[in-house]
């Protein structure tokens, strides 16, 4: 972006779109990032952004259409900005969708974090749109994080770190952040991380350790993350895994969009998994 020469920042945005498209690129994350300040400061900003995201894919390069940096207190503008790309649909709406409350995101804040996860699916449901999020229940939630604490409660048991205790697992499992979990002994921690590296420990030594520990389910999904890092097929155009660590690209899955009614449609089993949201009452249950 140096030397302007002048030039508006959507033009120098689309000049560097058509670079990384010389270059061979295959996507790029478009849609001012950390710097959407800048952007949205200035009159017709937030309109650019949408050219930026517009030029990207016209080039078929994957879009990442950020909302990932928080650049307004305001709930309104948040949701404004996003709904541009949330309602035609980009191949990333969100760069990244903080799991974290505001306060534990160390990436400056996110447009969209843990405590925004039902606005976000109503607003699925509201617009029969396919967002990437789906419904849970609360026993289910309650379940899945006491089983993630507890494994790697057992990593760090099994490689001789700092103890994890019950009552950290108990808190872990039930914590909005960070400021409902115990204090940990940070310098021993730090001890920890070094020695860690200079052991030379792996991702198969977790894969080893959770095994020996008793949890076969979450060894085999490690192990077969690690087998997609080597083989490298996530790294396609606009790649996902599914539940079976099987690889959606735009390789194996073309973008097919030629109107209406053309492209990705949700199905029936979609849409049922995305408008049965736990605030909804059914007339039966009034």
């Amino acid at each position: 972006m140096g030397f302007a020469e002048g030039k508006s920042m959507l033009y120098l945005e689309a000049r560097c779109l058509y670079v990384a498209k010389g270059a061979g690129s295959q996507g790029i994350q478009n849609g001012s990032v950390s710097c959407v300040g800048v952007p949205a400061a200035v009159p017709g900003g937030i309109r650019a952004i949408l050219a930026e995201n517009l030029i990207a894919m016209s080039l078929d390069l994957e879009c990442a259409s950020s909302n990932d940096q928080s650049f307004t207190h305001s709930d309104l503008r948040r949701v404004a900005r996003t709904l541009m790309q949330f309602v035609p649909g980009t191949d990333f709406i969100c760069s990244g969708y903080s799991s974290t409350p505001n306060y534990d995101n160390m990436f400056a804040g996110s447009n969209w974090d843990a405590d925004d996860y039902d606005d976000w699916l109503i607003i699925q449901r509201d617009l029969k749109i396919d967002g990437g999020l789906v419904p849970v229940l609360e026993e289910d939630v309650v379940r899945v994080r006491n089983h993630a604490a507890k494994a790697i409660q057992a990593i760090f048991r099994e490689l001789g770190l700092p103890e994890i205790t019950d009552a950290e697992v108990e808190a872990a499992t039930y914590a909005r952040g960070s400021d409902d979990m115990p204090k940990r002994n940070v310098v021993e921690d730090l001890k920890a991380t070094e020695d860690l590296m200079n052991r030379g420990i792996t991702g198969v030594d977790l894969v080893k350790a959770l095994d020996r520990a008793g949890f076969e389910d979450v060894a085999t999904s490690v192990y077969n993350m690690l087998k997609q890092r080597v083989s490298g097929d996530y790294l396609h155009t606009s790649a996902i895994l599914d539940e079976n660590f099987h690889v959606m690209s735009a390789v194996n899955y073309p973008n097919d969009y030629r109107g209406p009614q053309t492209g990705y449609q949700i199905t029936d089993e979609r849409w049922d998994q995305l408008k049965t949201i736990r605030q909804a009452i059914s007339p039966e249950e009034i």
